[in-house]
This record gives C-alpha cells, structure tokens and sequence, in this order.
C-alpha cells in the first residue's frame, strides 16, 4: 500500500516538474522573440549557472556550448530509451 502510494507521489511530482519546465522553456522562447535575441535560451543561462561563474553566459563561444551541451543531454537520453525498449523486447 505504502509503496503504492509512494509511486503515485513520484510519479505526480515528475509530472508536475516536467509541466514546469515546458512552462518556463515556453516563456523563455516568447520573451527570446520578443528581445529578438537568442541569450534567453542559453542553456547555461537556464540553469543559473552564472551564479557560481558569472561570465559563463556570455559570448558566442558560450552559446555554442550551450547547444552541444543540451544536444549531448538529449542524445544520451534517447540512446537511454532505445536501450530500454530493446532490451525490454528481448
């Protein structure tokens, strides 16, 4: 029962998290087009890290970074997921 319920909250809670994340993606992207820039989506940027290295958002390089950074994040994932199902048709 107690782990029933457990899963229940774990699984509200991403959900809730994931809905957040759209939200906050979806704001950061209308307020890029507003600004007519692209530094709002830096994904350096996004994750506050420019509070423990304050230039980090900064520059061409930076965003560059920023990109390959999410690319590998996404790719990891959806490698993660092809695995998963694979081994699952096993």
């Amino acid at each position: 029962m107690f782990l029933k319920i457990s899963k229940n909250v774990y699984s509200s809670f991403l959900k809730f998290v994931l809905i957040t994340a759209l939200i906050h993606i979806g704001i950061l992207i209308i307020k890029s087009f507003k600004d007519r820039g692209l530094q709002d989506l830096n994904y350096f940027g996004i994750l506050d890290l420019n509070a423990f290295f304050p230039r980090i958002t900064q520059g061409i390089l930076s965003n560059i970074l920023s990109i390959v950074v999410m690319a590998m994040i996404f790719s990891a994932f959806l490698v993660w997921s092809f695995l998963k199902k694979s081994k699952q048709a096993e």
